[in-house]
């Protein structure tokens, strides 16, 4: 099976030949079940052939995934499986997304499609392409076996994804490269399928796989197979044709349905036969049934009845998606009566965005704290934003709804400096003053040295720099911060300890995206020390203008061994992350970004002027720039 998975051209397709012929001989060997010997998938790129093989694996239940790069069995997630809460991820601990806004807006999106409604296109665009660059973060860049992050909401991304792209290239993923197995066999056999209904996921994995399924039936008919064509011992209720729950019209034939389906759950091996047919009979169930706890037992059971089917070259879910049962379908149906019931498929989310009387808005209690203490001296401060791209106008609701993100975390943190008495300036560098034959990043730093000394401690005794897709979160003084981390004291830098550092744990420190410096000889000279890696060390010559991190690389190598007892590397929960507490960092830069920061500021803006939508323009800025600020 393994030379006919993916053969060279010709060596498979025609009827009898060597190929196919060994693969007959395989299965009658092993005693297995052979439901489809192969099926041809035309790579339409390149002019190759595939075969997809449907051989039934003799024990479906006992197969270990393996690692081949790795050479091991695949590592899984060590969370709590049955921990509902957890896998719910109702509080985004993780730092990156908004897992329940995540999950409100696939659900909401596939529920307009399944419905087949007019507003399909309008509720993308509202619920789904504010999160777009989130989907496409997740499905990019995390591994499944290995993140810490929200495991059942990564796994309900990656499925749901596929519903939003084109049939090729859900060919190329799901078929040609057969990119889902680890993902089925997490959602097979470990997960309950009873919790992904309590946890609100089955909300966005039975609709997108419905999707799937009908994509799939409609472009790759030749793929379409069954197992049987009625349920063994109900052939009069349960068989294809049938409009999911049209044959149970009474409770004594849901009663007859019922207790064929618990006798076989007794007789699994009857029950390899058909596995899709009893897995499907088990879907009608909880789908009809009017006790909801009946309808997540059953669907616990359906769940029993698939695990009974496994192809034997791992092509499990590709052939699922094309089985003429309509299993998917009636699980996404049956998914909505669950949910609907349970009221997991209308996750809630902490809208808490500001804390206007004090504090600082906790995202896990969604409630306003204080994190540092806040009866310490008041300080002076001087906050400097660097961009090359100039800042728009906020003199209006217009322009505040017009605006970017530079422009929009500037007047965050504007609003901020004026309520604590800071000076922000936003600076544009100069390319032969700031970065001379640098990257841009490094700007920022030679803009604080030497703003730092042309003002003086007095003026500005603390520094601080802050990127303009970061804004302050909290309400609480940077006095609290100063003081509860020991600026005041032997300490002269803080930055924000880099998220995530276990792959380089020995000399991952800093993330440069936001940092206070002490207005100090020793403070600016740190910097300035800094600033000079790539001059004074032949290895680091290259950061200069090579690598996105390479600020960030020339501080962890050269600095901070050299001064790490002068430098404070805070939590990555208060001062950086997309989900930042305290400072709110969020580097993916997208829509719902913007969203989130027009909201923080209107409601600034609303209690410092009374009103929103006023005559008057906003006189806090005198700006006569009214573009969007592209430039």
């Amino acid at each position: 099976p393994l030379q006919c998975r993916r053969p060279p051209p010709t060596a498979c397709h025609q009827p009898g030949s060597v190929c196919e012929a060994a693969m007959s001989r395989l299965a009658r060997a092993l005693g297995q079940v052979v439901l489809l010997s192969v099926a041809i998938a035309q790579d339409r790129d390149g002019g190759k052939e595939m075969v997809i093989t449907n051989i039934m694996h003799d024990d479906p239940e006992g197969h270990v995934l393996w690692d081949e790069q790795n050479n091991r069995p695949v590592q899984f997630w060590r969370g709590n499986y049955s921990d509902v809460n957890t896998i719910s991820c109702h509080r985004s601990g993780d730092l990156l997304f908004d897992w329940s806004a995540l999950k409100r807006a696939m659900i909401n999106w596939l529920k307009e499609m399944l419905r087949q409604t007019n507003r399909v296109m309008q509720v993308y665009w509202e619920a789904i392409r504010p999160v777009q660059h989130a989907l496409t973060n997740i499905v990019a860049f995390h591994n499944i076996t290995t993140s810490r992050d929200c495991i059942l909401g990564m796994l309900s991304v990656r499925i749901f994804y596929m519903t939003v792209q084109s049939q090729r290239y859900r060919e190329h993923e799901m078929i040609e490269s057969n990119n889902f197995v680890i993902d089925w066999y997490y959602y097979v056999h470990k997960f309950r399928w009873a919790y992904l209904s309590r946890s609100g996921w089955g909300s966005v994995l039975w609709p997108s796989l419905s999707l799937i399924s009908s994509y799939a039936k409609d472009a790759t008919p030749h793929m379409s197979w069954v197992d049987c064509e009625s349920l063994p011992g109900a052939e009069d209720l349960i068989f294809l044709g049938n409009n999911y729950d049209a044959p149970i019209a009474s409770t004594e034939q849901l009663r007859r349905l019922m207790s064929v389906l618990e006798a076989a759950e007794q007789e699994l091996e009857r029950v390899r036969a058909c596995p899709v047919a009893f897995a499907y009979g088990a879907t009608v169930v909880s789908l009809v049934s009017s006790d909801l706890e009946v309808a997540l037992q059953y669907l616990d059971l359906a769940q029993k009845f698939i695990r009974q089917y496994r192809e034997a070259n791992d092509f499990t879910l590709v052939n699922l998606i094309n089985v003429q049962w309509p299993l998917f379908q009636t699980l996404a149906l049956a998914e909505q009566r669950v949910a609907g019931e349970l009221g997991s498929d209308v996750p809630t989310t902490c809208d808490l965005l500001w804390c206007p009387e004090g504090g600082t808005p906790n995202p896990l209690t969604c409630t306003c704290e204080e994190i540092f203490a806040q009866d310490t001296p008041s300080i002076t401060a001087c906050i400097f934003m660097v961009d090359t791209r100039r800042k728009s106008s906020l003199r209006n609701i217009t322009s505040v709804l017009n605006a970017r993100f530079w422009t929009l975390t500037y007047g965050i943190n504007r609003a901020y400096a004026d309520e604590h008495g800071y000076e922000i300036e936003y600076v544009q560098p100069d390319s032969q003053a700031h970065y001379p034959e640098r990257k841009v990043g490094w700007g920022k730093v030679k803009v604080v040295i030497d703003k730092l000394r042309e003002y003086g401690p007095e003026r500005c005794a603390y520094g601080v720099s802050i990127d303009t897709d970061a804004y302050f979160r909290t309400s609480e003084s940077l006095a609290s911060a100063v003081y509860h981390y020991g600026l005041h004291d032997d300490k002269l830098v803080l930055f924000s300890q880099e998220y995530h550092t276990e792959l380089r744990p020995n000399n991952t420190f800093i993330n440069g995206g936001f940092f206070i410096v002490r207005n100090s000889e020793a403070g600016v000279g740190l910097l300035e020390e800094w600033y000079n890696v790539p001059e004074d060390y032949d290895d680091m010559r290259h950061l200069k203008k090579e690598n996105p991190q390479g600020l960030n690389l020339c501080w962890d190598l050269k600095i901070q061994p050299k001064h790490a007892d002068a430098v404070v590397l805070a939590p990555s929960n208060l001062f950086t992350a997309p989900l930042g507490w305290w400072i709110r960092h969020n580097w993916f830069k997208d829509l719902r970004f913007e969203q989130e920061m027009q909201d923080v500021l209107l409601q600034r803006l609303q209690r410092r002027y009374g009103c929103i939508v006023c005559q008057n323009v906003f006189d806090w800025d005198d700006s006569l720039n009214t573009d969007v600020g592209w430039r």
